[in-house]
């Protein structure tokens, strides 16, 4: 299902989710605005979730991803997933996989037909290998002409998928219009016991593992993610120890 208008109106500009961060770029689109066919793009919805393909060309640790949203409503801002997923590929089929490397949930900012760019800053350590294929997937629950529309790039082609009506089974993707999509990294894949991220492994980390001690659903310092901050996250971190 996709949603279109040929008038083009004010680019704003909106921080999803935390302050950007910058870092190389890994995949990048042109902005929605000034294309043939105007402000346009699938609906995100309960009855289609969409997907944009991407990969990387370099081992990178993912910093952040940026889209363009606008909305088919003018008063509700609707609430919008997106995660990071491996790609499922079966023969010449290319989906999004049911592996999801992060996660965000926002209700977008825009309201009616002015695009407006979310940041999703990644604060995990996810690493982005060389050579592989990923996918940025929306998926909501509102409801149809209440809902969020992913917006198509002004120019250019690149590889997307959207699920059948019952928002759940993939069909296969393919090229077309491309889905305005950023996605940025820091060289290199990230160091699992350098728990703030900052490169090195030393007594900031320590501290952040020791006031996290115990159980810790879903966080850094439980570098085995077993849902324990306990001896072996520890030894883990001293055995990497950068000072």
């Amino acid at each position: 299902m996709l949603a279109r208008r040929h008038k083009t109106t004010a680019c704003l500009l909106s921080l999803a989710i935390a302050s950007s961060v910058a870092g190389a770029i890994i995949h990048t689109t042109a902005n929605p605005f000034g294309g043939f066919f105007g402000l346009w793009g699938p609906d995100v919805s309960n009855q289609q979730s969409v997907g944009g393909r991407f990969s990387a060309n370099s081992d990178y640790t993912l910093t952040q991803v940026k889209i363009w949203f606008m909305n088919n409503s003018e008063s509700v801002h609707p609430a919008v997933k997106i995660t990071l997923r491996t790609d499922q590929t079966s023969g010449t089929v290319s989906i999004p996989s049911n592996t999801i490397l992060a996660e965000w949930n926002i209700n977008i900012q825009a309201l009616g037909w002015n695009p407006v760019q979310e940041i999703f800053v990644s604060t995990g350590g996810v690493g982005l290998h060389a050579g592989q294929k990923y996918w940025i997937v929306a998926q909501s629950n509102s409801s149809s002409g209440a809902n969020a529309v992913w917006n198509y790039a002004s120019v250019g082609n690149t590889f997307s998928a959207t699920t059948l009506q019952n928002g759940m089974t993939w069909q296969p993707g393919g090229s077309g219009a491309a889905l305005t999509l950023t996605v940025e990294g820091d060289l290199g894949l990230p160091i699992p016991a350098d728990i703030n991220h900052d490169g090195l492994v030393n007594g900031n980390d320590l501290a952040a593992m020791l006031s996290a001690w115990g159980t810790c659903a879903n966080c850094s310092a439980d570098i085995n993610q077993d849902g324990q901050v306990e001896g072996f996250d520890l030894a883990t971190l001293l055995s990497a120890w950068t000072g």
